[in-house]
């Protein structure tokens, strides 16, 4: 609500600075995340071989999210393409859904917070990039 607020009072270049700062949190989320993972963090540990296969598919998830979909909404961003950002944010959102439904059938769902904040700034970045993508209004003063 206080990015909303603030961004109708904002010129374009502003809210171009939240979209990035927005994609921006979400790479470093994915990257400590991934980070962990590889290092095999004592809580993302598990014997269950449905568990393994899960992290595993997480794994090529997140380094996805990384690779291709931050990476090309970041370029998007400097081009000022924002169609491309809205749908590489819905992309990286999407997969991390994905990699929370590889925990569904799971008593333990190591990434359920992680998958949870990475997809509402997702949410949040498309939101703010839909302001982008308004037709710019004349702006009246008295």
């Amino acid at each position: 609500m206080t990015l909303r607020s603030s961004i109708n009072h904002r010129c374009k270049e502003d809210i171009a600075g939240f979209a990035r700062l927005t994609l921006q949190m979400i790479n470093a989320n994915v990257s400590i995340t991934l980070d962990h993972i590889q290092k095999g963090d004592v809580q993302l540990q598990t014997n269950e071989p449905k568990q393994k296969e899960a992290m595993k598919d997480c794994l090529a998830l997140y380094n996805m999210i990384v690779d291709v979909h931050l990476h090309e909404a970041l370029i998007a961003m400097d081009k000022s393409d924002y169609k491309v950002v809205k749908q590489r944010a819905y992309a990286a959102g999407v997969q991390a859904r994905t990699c929370d439904d590889k925990f569904k059938d799971s008593t333990m769902k190591p990434l359920k917070d992680t998958n949870r904040y990475v997809q509402n700034l997702c949410a949040i970045t498309m939101s703010i990039v839909n302001k982008l993508l308004l037709p710019n209004k004349p702006t009246f003063t008295y």
